[in-house]
């Protein structure tokens, strides 16, 4: 099954050599041939990393951008994707010939080879994963397998491509309708400090004693004149168990406060002042992850849970 066309606001790219015409962007939407990345790197079994090199190179052109809740989608017309498969052992060998030159033949022939086997490697512990749970409880089974998935579009949404947040959200969200009283899922509302905006006069404070205004107001918490926002780095946790598995999600206060029935009462955790605030949870996917774990089958595998 394929991934579903990205919906939301379009609009046409305005550096693009051919762009499509706002009038006809839909149009050509709804007949499917406008690809996202992820139908890109499916199509021409690529990565999302060398889809945008292909982008950079100018081999591939985005043709429209489609606005999302949490940034936007690359568009690329259907044509030009089977115009550049006969065209990608020559492009591929070219870059192989430029690592070469950066990185010396040998050990840039060496990561190539390897490549393969890591990607094996990791499709091997997903298979293994995946079979593990056809023992589990049917509740149990279809919360980790979603979990494993959304790990994964964590670390792709880390890569440049936040739209990818929104359907975290959309999954985390049926969690919360779905399975709120498993005994797999816990809840948790993480508390951190109030964010204290400071006035111009506390500024001026900080800067005198040589202190970053985050600084000052952990330290001093700032005056009557300064904004103060109590729920401002609250989070909500979400913690799937069951034996020796264990994901862990997170999702700010203020985007899912409102999931919630009035009358559920979750367990708290307070932060502290000694934990860094803005804390970036994940990491970027890596190439032997993309390379097994392709975005259009995670995105899929999410998608058929709703």
């Amino acid at each position: 099954m394929s991934t579903p066309i990205a919906r939301g606001k379009v609009s046409p790219i305005p550096n693009s050599q051919s762009p499509i015409p706002t009038r006809e962007v839909h149009a050509v939407q709804a007949r499917g041939d406008l690809l996202t990345t992820a139908q890109v790197c499916r199509e021409l079994g690529l990565t999302p990393a060398k889809v945008r090199r292909l982008a950079d190179e100018g081999y591939l052109e985005v043709s429209a951008r489609s606005e999302r809740k949490y940034g936007e989608v690359l568009l690329f017309h259907s044509g030009q994707v089977s115009r550049l498969k006969n065209q990608m052992p020559k492009i591929l060998s070219r870059w192989a010939s430029e690592e070469n030159v950066r990185y010396g033949a040998r050990k840039a022939g060496i990561h190539r080879a390897v490549e393969p086997a890591n990607a094996q490697e990791v499709r091997k512990r997903r298979d293994q994963f995946l079979s593990s749970l056809d023992e589990l409880p049917e509740e149990a089974a279809v919360l980790l397998k979603a979990s494993y998935y959304l790990y994964h579009l964590n670390h792709y949404a880390k890569t440049g491509h936040q739209y990818l947040y929104e359907i975290k959200e959309r999954v985390l969200k049926h969690f919360v309708r779905a399975y709120i009283n498993s005994p797999y899922l816990e809840i948790v509302l993480v508390q951190g400090q109030q964010r204290s905006d400071l006035c111009p006069g506390c500024r001026s404070r900080a800067n005198k004693l040589n202190l970053t205004y985050g600084e000052y107001a952990k330290s001093y918490g700032g005056c009557p004149r300064c904004g103060k926002r109590e729920r401002y780095y609250d989070l909500f946790e979400f913690n799937i168990r069951y034996d020796n598995h264990r994901f862990s999600f997170h999702t700010p206060f203020s985007a899912a406060r409102k999931w919630f029935p009035g009358e559920v009462s979750l367990p708290r955790q307070y932060r502290g002042h000694l934990q860094e605030r803005g804390l970036a949870f994940g990491r970027p996917i890596t190439e032997r992850e993309a390379r097994a774990l392709p975005m259009d089958e995670v995105i899929q595998a999410l998608e058929n849970i709703f």
